[in-house]
């Protein structure tokens, strides 16, 4: 009776063994046959979104996109979990909002491309020919005036106070030229294209507003500094999925993207 005993125990315990790693390995391959992947954009970038539809195809998954209308609710999603990525953020922002909100997302290497910064003029061919007193038109928020003025030091029109580490107009310690600096919305600012000597400004905007994107007098060096690619949450950032998907998205679709843009999205692929 005792071994009639000890042997039923053992054999439940066998089967209750062989259940739990059944379930394991059910869940483990739910995980490796994801099939859709939940993709969060901003409004403005669903065309971009939709170039690497079929790429990321070939690798196995749906593109299930969803947009949004500011650039906060991206992430509060991502947090959330009801995606499971999000494409339209730069470095810095990124890194901004974790440190703001407590988050530990994860920008995926490579990146996918950088916006163009430049400086336009439509009076002058040349930094060189800016002449004294001339005006230039700066974006009036505070990372993309100091993004300007940077450039502006750059070509040597200006030099800013090295201790001060978002500069802006009122950190220039030296302006030669004498030159007068007008500041307003990034957005509106290529409405004083015509009007100004010079103003420094994402190509975005200039394309937006029916200007020449790629007709600028100077571009500023720190483009790679503000690189944007997929951003997930740290625990999959090694996941199978995610890997394709960054692999699918250096694909001839994107870069077509890209050159019809106006050329004011530069791939880094």
């Amino acid at each position: 009776m005792k071994k009639k005993m000890v042997s039923m125990m053992m054999a439940i315990v066998l089967l209750a063994m062989a259940g739990c790693g059944a379930s394991k390995d059910k869940e483990t391959e739910g995980e490796d046959q994801k099939t859709t992947i939940k993709l969060g954009v901003r409004a403005d970038g669903i065309d971009m979104a939709e170039s690497i539809r079929d790429s990321v195809k070939e690798k196995g998954y749906d593109l299930d996109i969803t947009t949004f209308d500011d650039s906060i609710q991206p992430n509060v999603a991502l947090e959330e979990g009801s995606i499971d990525v999000n494409w339209y953020q730069h470095k810095p922002y990124l890194d901004s909002y974790n440190a703001e909100n407590g988050t530990d997302f994860v920008m995926i290497e490579p990146y996918t491309h950088y916006p163009l910064f430049a400086m336009y003029s439509s009076k002058h061919d040349s930094v060189e020919e800016i002449p004294e007193g001339g005006q230039i038109g700066l974006c009036n928020d505070a990372t993309n005036q100091t993004r300007g003025l940077k450039l502006l030091e750059e070509q040597g029109l200006i030099k800013l106070d090295e201790n001060v580490e978002t500069p802006t107009v009122y950190d220039i310690v030296e302006n030669p030229k004498n030159l007068e600096f007008i500041e307003a919305e990034m957005s509106v600012l290529p409405q004083s294209y015509e009007d100004v000597d010079a103003i420094v400004v994402a190509g975005q905007h200039m394309y937006n507003a029916g200007l020449d994107a790629d007709d600028f007098i100077a571009e500023s060096s720190d483009g790679p500094d503000y690189s944007l690619g997929f951003v997930v949450r740290k625990e999959d950032q090694d996941a199978e999925w995610v890997k394709d998907l960054d692999e699918a998205a250096q694909c001839d679709a994107l870069s077509e993207y890209f050159a019809e843009a106006g050329g004011v999205l530069i791939p880094l692929f």
